[in-house]
């Protein structure tokens, strides 16, 4: 089976700052949600196991950052006035400003760069 499976031990070893904050269910549910972002089956284009999880466990470390901070809004603020208080938030796509949001989603995007390339296509012109 190559996929990689949820340690919520192993993850909390490595990320002792989530200890006693959130479950090894809460936990395994970020995981969950980290795979829909990060595939994770046998046709993944990261091949290589122990870089997948790697990756995965960023994902997991980043969902749990934001979670811990608590259900504020998301996005990033890109106006704020202070009399008769107003806020405008970017929305988010799948790209670098979510991620940017903590360290470990940071590490997992720049981490993922290679992955995200796209192909290039060199036409032929006979002559």
């Amino acid at each position: 089976m190559n996929v990689v499976v949820f340690d919520a031990s192993e993850f909390l070893a490595l990320y002792p700052q989530f200890n006693n904050v959130f479950t090894p269910e809460q936990l395994t549910q970020f995981f969950n949600v980290a795979c829909l972002l990060c595939d994770n089956t046998e046709n993944s284009k990261i091949s290589d196991l122990a870089e997948r999880k790697t990756l995965l466990y960023m994902l997991v470390c980043h969902i749990a950052t934001l979670m811990q901070r608590g259900t504020a809004m998301p996005g990033l603020i890109t106006a704020a006035t202070e009399g008769k208080v107003s806020v405008s938030l970017q929305a988010y796509t799948n790209n670098p400003n979510w991620y940017n949001q903590t360290q470990c989603g940071s590490m997992f995007w720049l981490a993922t760069a290679k992955y995200r390339v796209g192909m290039r296509y060199i036409g032929y012109t006979s002559c």
